[in-house]
């Protein structure tokens, strides 16, 4: 593997660019991700018209806030150093906060209203490619950025894995409808998951807001 990244660093300038810099990859990836995610979102959007689903729906306004929240990212971070990139990172854990509690709202009216509507499997396929990609990205960039401090790389890895986690959780509520499970194991599966999903993504956004919170304190402070 280290041989072929040295053969591509010699002959692109621009791969050496963007890989030996971890901060230009990531806003490389970042935008990569960003298109993926207005794909995905204009997806959700014509399958709950076509099917009239308000969970697509739903699922759509999620991805929409989450392309906000990456664009944001890209604008105002990586460019900065000190306190304004911790203040950016702040609100940046305010935004997740916001769509956490958003779409656990959003998941507990659907469940609790026990909406199901029937589609096609190629629905599934696409949940699923689209689950196991944002998993993969998570774990990349769990792993990647573990050891570096920069801000606005924590709110980026903090932002995959909420979406990593909400993937999950579509993924299921879909593949449930095409199960033999009866209304109850499936209401009861749906919220077990959801709660965790919920619980996990909130915490993920509060971290974020301590960690930027602390470092603004230190600098205040100093």
């Amino acid at each position: 593997m280290d041989k072929i990244i040295d053969f591509l660093i010699q002959i692109a300038p621009f791969l050496e660019k963007h890989i030996k810099d971890i901060k230009k990859r990531t806003k490389l990836l970042l935008r990569i991700g960003l298109i993926f995610n207005i794909g995905y979102a204009i997806f959700n959007i014509f399958t709950g018209v076509f099917y009239r689903s308000v969970w697509f729906g739903a699922v759509a306004v999620y991805y929409i806030m989450v392309c906000f929240i990456k664009f944001f990212l890209i604008k105002k971070g990586f460019n900065k150093r000190g306190r304004k990139e911790y203040s950016d990172l702040f609100t940046c854990g305010i935004m997740l906060l916001i769509l956490s509690v958003s779409i656990t709202a959003i998941v507990y009216i659907m469940i609790w209203q026990g909406k199901a509507y029937k589609y096609g499997k190629f629905i599934i396929y696409v949940s699923a490619a689209y689950a196991v990609f944002r998993i993969f990205t998570a774990a990349f960039d769990t792993v990647r950025l573990k050891h570096l401090k920069s801000p606005t790389l924590y709110a980026a890895k903090a932002l995959s894995l909420s979406v990593a986690l909400m993937s999950l959780f579509s993924l299921q509520f879909s593949v449930l409808l095409f199960s033999d499970l009866n209304e109850s194991a499936r209401y009861l599966l749906n919220v077990i998951s959801g709660s965790v999903v919920g619980v996990l993504t909130t915490t993920i956004a509060l971290l974020t807001i301590r960690r930027a919170y602390k470092e603004l304190k230190k600098t205040k402070e100093s």
